[in-house]
């Protein structure tokens, strides 16, 4: 219980520190508080040791002691994340440091996405949904924290960066190129009556035929990633580890952000009248909610959601701010932060599924080794 505590002590201690910061009178102030709050997330994942389900697998990979999982492969695929472990290896530091470094990465990066305003919001939100990610995905989470970042530039119409950011993400995890992917796609333009009345009624259609009729959406998809080259994703599809059904959990989870992610689609006229880029927002929480709906079924798809994920991060702190029906949309957003409370302190406990262990309780350090 202790664990417990201790985690929701970082994430609300953290959060107040950001909303404080924006009190502040002065620039000192106001980073100092923030400081505060970069140093609360930052430093317990940074000295973390044997937390998370694959810290033993990127142990390997550094130390080099398997056989299946090295340091090679990464090379020329994620080069980013190679080149952080060939330079520590180069000086023959403690693996530690390897940890440490992603840590900041991914807490740097996301401090640097924040707007001026509402920025404990968004706090808040990324890390109560990314914080635990991040001790098990450490290169899909911070190529998640360049994306947010990247987001933050397409709604400003600054292509070029957005562009720069995601790839660069991609130098972590190559997920983060169908962000790249969507937001070209999001440029083509369309009639606004297409955006907006057609568009979220397919959504709601696909969503219910991955419902409803799971098998014939994943026989579509098999042949879509075979046809586009993407062989190995589409070998998912015959994987006894992965591609196996979900006998965990109550599904209450997956229902609150699905219902959620809909929510923000049915306010889709009134993101889009404001920034006609925030199209591209509405698109990335379709395949979230899409991911979401599946994962309740087969594992594997919980991989699609975490690659959006960072798109209902931001559509909660955007929809808290829009003119239109402000009350009922904070509402809203309230009531999904208290189910991220509840998700956040449940997943603090670190219960064992049939499918892994996340091993994050109790927490210790490396001081502890």
């Amino acid at each position: 219980m202790a664990t417990v505590i201790f985690y929701n002590f970082i994430l609300l201690s953290s959060t107040f520190f950001v909303w404080a910061s924006e009190k502040g009178r002065t620039r000192f102030d106001r980073w100092f508080l923030l400081g505060i709050a970069f140093l609360l997330v930052f430093v317990p994942a940074a000295i973390r040791y044997d937390i998370g389900t694959d810290y033993v697998n990127y142990l390997a990979i550094y130390e080099g002691t398997s056989a299946t999982k090295t340091l090679e492969p990464y090379k020329f695929k994620e080069p980013l994340f190679y080149f952080v472990n060939w330079f520590y290896q180069s000086i023959d530091a403690h693996f530690q440091w390897v940890f440490a470094t992603f840590a900041f990465i991914f807490t740097a990066v996301a401090f640097k996405a924040y707007p001026k305003k509402n920025a404990w919001l968004l706090h808040f939100l990324f890390f109560s949904m990314l914080w635990f990610f991040s001790f098990n995905g450490i290169r899909q989470a911070i190529a998640l924290s360049f994306c947010l970042l990247a987001l933050f530039n397409y709604f400003d119409k600054r292509y070029l960066w957005f562009a720069f950011l995601t790839v660069l993400a991609s130098f972590f995890h190559q997920s983060a190129l169908l962000i790249t992917l969507a937001g070209v796609i999001a440029l083509i333009p369309l009639p606004n009556f297409l955006k907006n009345k057609v568009s979220p009624l397919v959504i709601l259609g696909v969503l219910a035929i991955a419902l409803f009729s799971t098998s014939l959406l994943l026989s579509y998809m098999e042949q879509i990633l075979n046809l586009i080259g993407l062989t190995k994703y589409a070998n998912y599809f015959n994987s006894t580890r992965h591609f196996i059904p979900r006998g965990f959990g109550t599904g209450l989870g997956v229902l609150a952000k699905v219902l959620f992610s809909i929510f923000i689609i049915s306010n889709i006229k009134s993101f889009v009248d404001i920034n006609k880029n925030y199209w591209l927002l509405i698109i990335l929480i379709a395949l979230y909610a899409l991911g979401v709906v599946l994962a309740n079924q087969i594992i594997i798809f919980g991989r699609m959601a975490d690659t959006f994920v960072v798109a209902q991060i931001l559509g909660a702190y955007l929809l808290w701010t829009l003119p239109r029906n402000k009350k009922l949309n904070r509402l809203v957003v309230s009531i999904f932060m208290l189910f991220l409370i509840l998700s956040f302190t449940k997943d603090g406990f670190g219960i064992e599924t049939s499918y892994a262990d996340p091993k994050r309780n109790p927490y210790q350090t490396i001081f502890s080794e």
